[in-house]
């Protein structure tokens, strides 16, 4: 019994821990799955891309290779131009624990339905949503880059 157990946790860690690929590796997928156009930039532009930074002039193709697809595509205009922004955002997972009473229904000695309230722990997670950089593309190169001070992750 304490074999079986074991081995069920262990395959659970082993599925869990498959399925999380670094940046990193992402990057390196996303320039495996597209490596002719990879090695049309010029060789600076390939460090930066395997990098993972982006720089003001990439292309809509430069950029995908290093940070990915947009999560957000918005159209900025203004009197001067027009122009595309991509938006990368994350997910910040926040677990809280609460308290709760919650009723709990039972017939009593003489077969009449009563109600008592229980106290219980309820874990429960927040996810918000955050933009953590814009890209700005105007005639369709970088014209522009915000990127949060303070991403944990990277991109």
């Amino acid at each position: 019994m304490l074999f079986r157990k074991t081995a069920i946790l262990a395959l659970f860690l082993l599925l869990t821990l498959a399925g999380c690929a670094s940046v990193q590796e992402l990057r390196d997928r996303r320039i495996t799955e597209n490596q002719g156009l990879f090695d049309a930039f010029p060789v600076a532009i390939q460090e930066q891309v395997r990098q993972g930074r982006v720089e003001i002039g990439f292309t809509g193709d430069m950029v995908r290779l290093a940070w990915g697809e947009p999560d957000q595509v918005f159209t900025r205009t203004t009197r001067e131009k027009r122009a595309t922004v991509w938006g990368y955002t994350r997910i910040r997972h926040t677990p809280q624990l609460d308290r709760m009473s919650i009723p709990v229904y039972y017939l009593d000695s003489n077969g009449q339905q009563r109600v008592t309230f229980r106290s219980v722990w309820i874990n429960s997670e927040t996810r918000e949503a955050y933009t953590v950089a814009r890209v700005e593309f105007v005639d369709g190169q970088v014209s522009a880059i915000e990127q949060l001070q303070r991403d944990e992750d990277g991109l």
